[in-house]
């Protein structure tokens, strides 16, 4: 299915209208629609998404639009409760549209964690040692979780860094 995204006076029409709009364009179905609306009851895929789950909290749903990423439109879905956030995206994506819009690759799925490091005397020597000993620590990482290596995931690299804070310092 061939659209644009840019869709003037989008923001000026009521909520009833915009979504007879993306209904049409993405040729929606009707429990698509009961879903936009707010309709279905999503406890049941909440109890799946998360732990521990005793309701919802409701946010708007937006559509940014005007976005050309790789040369193909896109209405862009975000949920948030600022204001100017969608406004501002749409007309990021109006500005860029006139050059061609977003040019955008994948590099890979890449997951960050973080240790922090405190109470340490020597905070010089103990940042020289995690280095010294980065294969092996890397290594020891590596061998809690077979599977993961299998698939191509663990641990790859880290970082370290001195904080300051306001009494001690501390290694991230």
């Amino acid at each position: 299915m061939s659209f644009s995204s840019r869709i003037p006076d989008f923001y000026n029409k009521t909520i009833e209208e915009r979504r007879k709009i993306i209904v049409e364009m993405l040729s929606l179905s009707e429990k698509d629609v009961s879903i936009l609306q707010g309709k279905e009851t999503v406890e049941d895929i909440f109890e799946i998404m998360i732990e521990n789950v005793v309701g919802m909290v409701s946010l708007p749903l937006g559509i940014a639009t005007n976005f050309i990423v790789n040369g193909k439109d896109y209405l862009v879905p975000m949920v948030i409760e600022e204001s100017s956030v969608v406004a501002a995206a749409s007309h990021a994506a109006k500005i860029a549209r006139k050059k061609g819009g977003f040019i955008a690759e994948y590099s890979g799925s890449l997951t960050i964690g973080q240790l922090q490091i405190c109470d340490v005397k020597d905070i010089e020597m103990a940042k020289r040692r995690l280095i010294a000993y980065k294969s092996e620590l890397l290594d020891i990482a590596n061998s809690t979780n077979e599977i993961l290596n299998k698939l191509g995931g663990g641990a790859k690299d880290f970082e370290l860094r001195i904080i300051q804070g306001n009494l001690d310092s501390y290694l991230l």
